[in-house]
């Protein structure tokens, strides 16, 4: 067992610091963890990553902007700006740059005393970007976004299970000939694949944690993607971020706790 958990432990430091040419990387899972209608909620994340080893220069840097709101008891709208952006020490290299916006709707359900819910939400919706690398595409996403988790004023946390599909079209090879996007796995020959045709998807499981208190908390996020659509290009499978989760509700709460003649209760 201590072996497994070893195994698992450098897997994971090899995929966090890797940042080899990929075409997909799963974005940020936004949950906000509704209990009632009326809440708004933001959030900004973001990473930096190096290269293929401890001594590589090359850089990788990711931020997420998540916002939330429930118009009403057990209703949630969701949207999400997240951007990819690789950076070769070698001014001869490829830069890389990706860009994606989502948006949903959902329902949400929560349980429990005052000061500790328990959280049952699921989230339907969809997005697109471009990616400009070696190659250029757009994409286009759907996801299903199942979740659990506690809400607490000191602790939060949340366990996702997402699906996500993923099309890519409009490539363009910036002049490269057939057999570079053979090479790199664009187009499988063999199986007759090629990555701007027909769809992928994802299984995209995540864990976030949040501590602070109420209105604002400290995030820190691991979103995973494994294909359940056989793929031969590369992707890169995690996606650690840190941040700050901001309850907006409780702001404004606060405020009127503090005006003359409110005795607090809420």
């Amino acid at each position: 067992m201590k072996r497994y958990f070893a195994f698992l432990l450098l897997a994971s430091s090899i995929s966090f610091t890797a940042c080899n040419r990929y075409y997909y990387k799963p974005t940020a899972i936004n949950d906000p963890l509704f209990t009632k209608g009326g809440q708004v909620h933001a959030a900004f994340a973001g990473s930096i990553g190096n290269g293929d080893d401890k001594d590589d220069r090359d850089r990788t840097y990711f931020t997420d902007l998540q916002l939330g709101f429930s118009p009403i008891n057990h209703i949630g709208v969701v949207g999400s700006y997240s951007t990819y952006a690789y950076r070769p020490y070698d001014l001869t290299g490829t830069p890389a740059d990706g860009h994606i916006v989502e948006g949903g709707i959902g329902g949400y359900g929560a349980f429990g005393k005052k000061r500790a819910k328990l959280v049952v939400d699921l989230y339907a919706g969809g997005g697109g970007g471009v990616l400009t690398s070696d190659v250029d595409m757009k994409l286009r996403k759907l996801y299903l976004q199942p979740g659990i988790g506690m809400r607490s004023n000191y602790f939060d946390a949340v366990i996702n299970l997402r699906f996500s599909n993923i099309k890519y079209s409009d490539l363009d090879p910036k002049g490269h000939d057939l057999s570079y996007l053979i090479d790199h796995k664009l187009i499988d020959t063999f199986n007759n694949r090629r990555i701007d045709k027909g769809s992928i998807t994802f299984y995209e499981p995540g864990v976030t944690l949040r501590a602070g208190y109420k209105f604002a908390k400290v995030q820190l996020q691991a979103a995973f993607a494994l294909p359940v659509t056989p793929i031969s290009w590369h992707y890169n499978g995690i996606r650690y971020t840190a941040g700050l989760h901001f309850n907006l509700e409780d702001i404004l709460s606060m405020g009127s706790e503090s005006r003359p003649g409110n005795n607090g209760e809420n």
